[in-house]
């Protein structure tokens, strides 16, 4: 349904969907997202989120999501709120759980974690290459029973 749901997205190449031997892979470029530094979603990441949030609603995953950046530092200009890659990291994994909570997704299956510029997919030596390293990967893992058991007593 997943895929289905994200099909012009993934035509466009804005979204990757991978099945992993652990779960499954959603990829989200950064500027569906956010804008460069920028930690709020924009209308189209809402509506892409908005699709994800409505599959995964209903079903037994932990939802783990990781921000990622190129190795850029930040700049002076937005050091007032973020003083490094592995804020902005954090601070967009945290923004994009907290808008699939606000979609219906179960708050005890969200996890937020920031990997700043320390998982790079491609060189940073290009722009092209720090675009693809700026970026939201979504990790969908099946629950067993026991975890489900202990989530819902936590």
């Amino acid at each position: 349904g997943l895929v289905l749901a994200l099909d012009a997205e993934i035509s466009r190449k804005v979204v990757e969907v991978a099945v992993m031997k652990y779960g499954v892979r959603v990829k989200i470029r950064h500027d569906v997202l956010f804008e460069t530094g920028s930690t709020d979603v924009g209308d189209q990441g809402r509506r892409v989120l908005g699709e994800v949030a409505e599959e995964l609603v209903d079903l037994p995953f932990q939802v783990v999501v990781g921000g990622h950046t190129d190795n850029v530092p930040i700049g002076a200009g937005r050091r007032h709120r973020l003083n490094s890659n592995w804020e902005l990291a954090g601070a967009r994994a945290a923004e994009v759980v907290e808008l699939l909570q606000a979609q219906g997704v179960a708050p005890v299956r969200l996890r937020a974690l920031s990997f700043g510029d320390t998982l790079p997919v491609a060189s940073n030596d290009t722009p092209e290459g720090r675009a693809e390293n700026r970026r939201i990967e979504i990790l969908l893992r099946p629950v067993t029973p026991e975890e489900d058991a202990a989530e819902t007593t936590m």
